[in-house]
């Protein structure tokens, strides 16, 4: 069957609102499942020791022999794919981001170039020196670039090039592909791309936040200062005590409740963790999350036990409320009470 155009409309020209258009497609994915079946080529090129890709938590010995298959070319016949399915199980199979793209938001440093080619969408991404996972075969944490061509119609990836230092190192291409069949929860995938849009849209703000419910109550928050400073932040008021944060922090460095807190502000990177999403009231989402998708963890769904609410502003795209609950109870629900932009904004 043919592919339809999708909801979000024709992706724009210019760069700035290609890359919040682009973020938008690979999110509201989340909300689809697209059967298909597809023949896949994967390369990779031959280095003579190891690159070092794996970051700050990689277990990669950077500069010893190459442990990989260098050179290799395989070919993947594929019958049957179902995307959500891949989700379900959070694939490592070399291909399953070609199907499953929103699995690499979490990691995404910077966009760092987005362009219309042809019927495609080009994105050159970096990855997040500490958001991105050592072990992801495509945009670990130290890789020099990824670069997708994302088919706006289907949401998925025509092809991925992984660049270290050398130059391309792995390849991944659809060379044929059939849908079989396209579902879709439009109203789902609205909220999801809207949190996405966060990762690259700028926001100073203040909020009061009142934590329903939380096992935790260590506020304790690290700034990273890294090369990519986040473009969010607030100052949250919670109960007696007032933190001033962003949407980027040190994972290893920063407590439960200040994580919540973070991703309530810039809630991207929640959804490369989430399956299964269905439309809640009004401006909501509501989720699975997806299992081993575990580095770093995201504070709103760090176990597949959870079932997961959320629901967004549409101008800020910040989470006015978010909710973790497991065999029916409450384990993380927190309510923005009130937010607006700084002043000088």
């Amino acid at each position: 069957m043919a592919a339809l155009p999708h909801w979000l409309g024709e992706p724009p020209a210019e760069q700035a609102p290609l890359t919040g258009w682009a973020l938008s497609r690979l999110a509201s994915a989340v909300a689809e499942d697209v059967r298909l079946d597809a023949v896949v080529d994967v390369t990779s090129t031959a280095r003579a020791v190891e690159a070092d890709l794996g970051g700050p938590f990689g277990a990669r010995a950077a500069g010893s022999p190459a442990t990989g298959r260098p050179g290799e070319a395989q070919t993947f016949r594929l019958t049957d794919v179902s995307t959500r399915g891949l989700r379900e199980e959070d694939a490592s199979e070399p291909w399953a981001v070609l199907f499953d793209p929103a699995r690499l938001i979490r990691g995404i440093g910077t966009v760092t170039d987005a362009r219309r080619d042809g019927d495609a969408v080009e994105l050159a991404l970096s990855p997040h020196p500490l958001f991105a996972d050592p072990a992801d075969a495509w945009l670990p944490p130290g890789a020099r670039s990824l670069v997708v061509r994302l088919d706006p119609a289907t949401g998925l990836l025509r092809s991925a090039v992984l660049h270290d230092d050398e130059g391309p190192l792995a390849t991944a291409r659809v060379r044929e592909v059939h849908i079989d069949d396209v579902r879709s929860e439009e109203s789902a995938g609205q909220v999801l791309a809207r949190m996405a849009r966060t990762l690259v849209e700028p926001a100073r703000l203040t909020a009061e936040v009142a934590v329903e419910t939380d096992p935790h109550e260590d506020l304790s928050f690290t700034l990273e200062p890294t090369a990519l400073p986040s473009a969010r932040s607030w100052t949250v008021t919670v109960g007696r005590e007032t933190v001033r944060m962003s949407g980027d922090y040190a994972p290893d460095r920063t407590g439960p409740l200040a994580a919540r807190l973070a991703e309530l502000l810039a809630p991207a990177r929640i959804v490369s963790h989430l399956t299964h999403a269905m439309p809640g009231p009004g401006t909501s989402v509501r989720s699975g999350v997806r299992p081993l998708r575990t580095f770093p963890f995201s504070a709103w769904a760090p176990d597949d036990s959870l079932t997961c609410t959320f629901a967004v502003d549409p101008d800020t795209g910040v989470l006015l409320r978010a909710e973790a609950t497991a065999s029916g109870h409450s384990v993380f629900r927190h309510t923005v009470t009130g937010v607006r932009t700084q002043a000088g904004r």
